[in-house]
């Protein structure tokens, strides 16, 4: 439940900071780009990885329009660990790499964005809350700059309180203003397509329900009733909102 809540926040968050960013990619990049998920699908991994360890480590510099394809080329990487050994080697110095150059320069939001999407493809977002809450612990709310609705969840979801103290404050307060907005405009997007609009409805409902109920488990296990109870309050009010909508 936990890989998937935060797997459908990376697209949730994506279709609302994405489209504003994505643009035409340098041809050359594109080029690249293009080059790697053929070789990626089709099984040539060598050649695949050279083209997306290049991607890795040069694509935003060259381009910033190239954050969104980012979580992609560290998918397609992390997917290669299973069957090929260069890729799982390279992929576990680079996860190493980039955390030690996150630590180093804690207001580099790439770094920290990418460090995020290589642990959660790993399946290790133990360890980078771990990383999170030891820097926080010595300066606090030092990951304010590059904090997100992801990462938001992430702490949510592991129950930090450290973290959840340090850049939510409040859980019912911070489910009000970053988590409900997002979700009722994923909702209203559905009406877009009207074929797929019951199914899209229905996925984002059951996407409410999870946050919510990871919210609340986090309130219960830190802060008591009362909060859960807000938290679950406001989960009715939207799901009343949208009732009212539909009649």
């Amino acid at each position: 439940m936990k890989q998937l809540l935060l797997s459908t926040a990376l697209v949730a968050y994506g279709a609302f900071s994405f489209s504003a960013q994505a643009g035409e990619l340098d041809p050359q990049l594109q080029a690249k780009l293009d080059q790697a998920q053929f070789l990626y699908d089709h099984g040539y991994y060598q050649e695949a990885l050279k083209h997306i360890q290049w991607l890795f480590n040069n694509g935003i510099a060259t381009d910033y329009d190239f954050a969104p394809h980012q979580v992609s080329i560290i998918t397609w990487w992390a997917a290669m660990r299973d069957h090929h050994e260069s890729a799982r080697i390279s992929y576990d110095r680079a996860v190493k790499d980039t955390i030690t150059q996150l630590k180093r320069a804690p207001h580099n939001c790439a770094a920290f964005d990418n460090v995020e999407v290589m642990m959660e493809n790993k399946h290790a977002l133990e360890d980078f809350v771990t990383v999170l809450e030891n820097e926080t612990t010595e300066h606090p709310q030092i990951w304010q700059r590059c904090w997100d609705y992801s990462t938001s969840l992430i702490a949510v979801e592991q129950t930090s309180k450290p973290l959840i103290d340090a850049y939510l404050v409040d859980l019912s307060d911070h489910f009000k203003a970053e988590f409900i907005p997002v979700i009722d405009g994923l909702y209203s997007q559905c009406d877009d397509d009207v074929d797929y609009r019951e199914p899209c409805q229905d996925s984002v409902i059951e996407y409410l329900t999870g946050v919510s109920t990871s919210f609340r488990h986090a309130a219960m296990t830190h802060y008591g009733l009362h909060e859960a109870g807000q938290i679950g309050g406001l989960t009715v009010q939207l799901r009343l909102k949208w009732q009212a909508q539909n009649n």
